[in-house]
């Protein structure tokens, strides 16, 4: 074999041993990586936490559209990062400092404590009114900061007393002193008073209320967004008399005048 053929071959023989080093050494590096985030996986689990969609500023009022579920690798989590779970207690807080979008949001970012001020979680045009809940022992528990109320009142008219609807879907905004709902305070615990959200024109209906005569209230559910028909309760139909229950419910509301006007 001349010369020339033999480097020629000896080329080819090179350039083919050079690209199957390459073919090999992409396919261990391939495999290689595949490992290492199997091994990453398996190392470090994740948590789906609430991060923040967008950079948000010092003072927001975090609403739904400001944040996201996101799957964090667990090592760097912060042990307060909070949960789907947990948006009950963000929702409408107010924010104690600025985050980067992305990042966990942690009740230290936010000023939902028991120092806040009842102020700062009144949206503007409503009023906060406190309203006495009777049997207050009984009831502790029961009622948390973020349920719905129904408000019924219980009045005399005339000779007669009668139950009429006041006010529905009414949110609390404390119990008590307590303006976040705490699953480590003690059940017993109880309190007096409710604060409620209120237009301004509820609010001078309830103060009505007070002064002619007692108001209960009534929970509904999370997820029953109806209103409340117009109807009055009296002795006699309570007693089953010889009014229906239609002619119940038809019977035209209470009127409450305040200062002279309705």
């Amino acid at each position: 074999m001349s010369p020339l053929k033999r480097g020629a071959l000896l080329t080819l023989g090179a350039l083919a041993a050079g690209a199957a080093g390459v073919w090999f050494g992409d396919r261990h590096l391939a495999q290689r990586a595949m490992a290492l985030e199997a091994s990453y996986r398996e190392a470090h689990e994740t948590r789906q936490v609430i991060v923040a969609a967008r950079d948000l500023a010092e003072g927001r009022l975090l609403a739904e559209d400001d944040v996201a579920l996101r799957e964090v690798p667990a090592t760097y989590l912060h042990d307060d990062a909070v949960s789907a779970a947990g948006w009950g207690g963000l929702a409408d807080a107010r924010l104690r400092t600025a985050i980067a979008a992305g990042k966990p949001i942690l009740p230290s970012h936010i000023r939902n404590t028991v120092q806040t001020r009842l102020a700062e979680r009144i949206s503007p045009g409503d009023r906060a009114i406190t309203i006495p809940v009777s049997g207050g022992g009984e009831i502790a528990g029961l009622l948390t900061p973020g349920d719905r109320l129904d408000l019924m009142l219980t009045h005399r008219n005339a000779a007669e007393r009668q139950t009429v609807p006041l006010l529905d879907d009414v949110p609390i905004l404390a119990t008590g002193a307590q303006f976040n709902p705490d699953p480590e305070s003690d059940p017993r615990m109880g309190y007096d008073d409710l604060t409620l959200a209120v237009s301004p024109v509820e609010a001078a209906r309830i103060t009505h209320a007070l002064a002619i005569g007692d108001i209960r209230v009534v929970l509904r559910a999370d997820s029953d967004d109806g209103s409340v028909r117009d109807y009055r309760i009296d002795a006699q139909a309570l007693t089953g008399g010889e009014r229906t229950e239609d002619e119940v419910d038809s019977h035209p509301p209470v009127e409450l005048i305040i200062g002279g006007r309705q």
